[in-house]
Formats: structure tokens, sequence, C-alpha cells
């Protein structure tokens, strides 16, 4: 700066300063009066929260009374003998006029009888707390305190591969009614699609007959 352009500055300065003026650097934040600058966005409109969600509770298994026609809706069976199931055979469903009766029949010598039900399940990826729920109810022709019959619930893969075991049955453990069962999944199934099984298997001799019905796979999931 010139000798001038300093003097004319100084001058400038005590001209000012005896009139109470303040000068302010023009690349300076602007002040609040208090000596602090004004933080950036805070009179600016809010910001966008995450999208609101409402929690439900949801039935996720298709046909989960049997009640559907045709019989077997949303169901696949693996026969050894009969359809898999059955109304109007003389024994009350739990609930609704169907129910699935697996077992019942006798194999041969060697040779077991067979036969399994199960539906596929797409769990949603916000899904939790997955639990099975239902009914069950075992009558047996066999005697005593050994085991020649046997039922399962499992949770598998589609390619067969069990992620938990739900229930086992057999016919030393027969019920004398409807007997309700309550199981919550401890694996973590969210975003996958997987497959309630029911299984049976009787020996040659005494069939033991294993009833299910108002079933229920529920998870809370974000609607």
């Amino acid at each position: 700066m010139s000798y001038r352009g300093l003097v004319a500055a100084v001058a400038m300065l005590s001209a000012c300063a005896e009139a109470g003026v303040t000068l302010e650097r023009a690349d300076a934040p602007v002040g609040t009066g208090d000596g602090k600058a004004d933080s950036p966005g805070t009179d600016g409109p809010p910001i966008d929260g995450p999208p609101s969600c409402t929690p439900m509770v949801v039935n996720l298994l298709q046909n989960p009374s049997f009640d559907a026609t045709p019989l077997a809706t949303m169901w696949t069976e693996t026969r050894y003998g009969n359809e898999l199931i059955v109304r109007n055979d003389g024994f009350a469903a739990q609930s609704g006029t169907s129910k699935a009766w697996l077992g019942g029949v006798v194999g041969t010598i060697g040779t077991n009888a067979t036969d399994a039900l199960h539906q596929d399940i797409a769990i949603p990826a916000s899904a939790t707390g997955v639990a099975f729920t239902g009914y069950y109810h075992v009558i047996t022709g066999e005697t005593g305190a050994t085991v020649y019959d046997r039922g399962n619930m499992d949770l598998v893969t589609t390619a067969g591969t069990t992620i938990e075991a739900i229930m086992a049955f057999d016919n030393a453990h027969a019920t004398g009614a409807w007997t309700a069962f309550n199981k919550t999944f401890t694996q973590n199934v969210a975003g996958m699609t997987v497959r309630l099984k029911m299984s049976a298997s009787n020996d040659f001799t005494n069939a033991t007959s294993f009833y299910f019905d108002t079933l229920a796979v529920t998870a809370t999931v974000c609607q």
C-alpha cells in the first residue's frame, strides 16, 4: 500500500472509531450479536427422517387350517396311501372341517410306511420374532413304551436341509385330545424362503396316526 493509501486508511479507521462503527471483513461469518458465528442450516427446513413403520403380526402360512377347496391347496403331499388332508372321516378337526392326517397306515416287513406334508414360506426381510403355533393329536394302536412309529415337524430349506427342529412325536406319547404347541425359531430366517415340513413313519404293525390343525407361522413385519 502507498503512503497516501495508508494515511487514508488510518484516517477512515479513526473516523469510524469516533462514530462507534465496527468494521467486519466481508468474508467473515455473519455474527449473532454475541460474537459467535451462526450455525449453518439452523433456519432451514427440517431434515426428513426414515419412513414411518407400522409393526404388524401376520400369519405367513397359506391355508393354515386345511379348509380351503380343493383339499391340500398350498400344501404339497408325499403320500404312502390316501390323501393327507381329510374331512368327514369321523374324527373332528380342531377347527373348521379339515385337518392333516399323517401315518395311520402300516408298512410291510422291513419297510416303513412314510409320508410327508410341506409348504414353502417366503419370510419378509423385515420379519422379526418368527414363531410356529398350532395343534397336534397322536392316536396309536401300539402298546407299551417302546417307540415303533414316529412323527416330526421341522423347518428346512427348500433343498431339504434342516434349519431347526420343531417337535418330535411317537407312539409312546399318544395324546387324549388336541394339544397346543408353540415354537419360536431361534435361527434368523428373515429374507429366506423356508419349508415347513411334517413327516411320519410307521412300521408294519399297529399304526399310529399324527394329526395337525389350526397352524400359524407368524412374524412381526413393517407395513
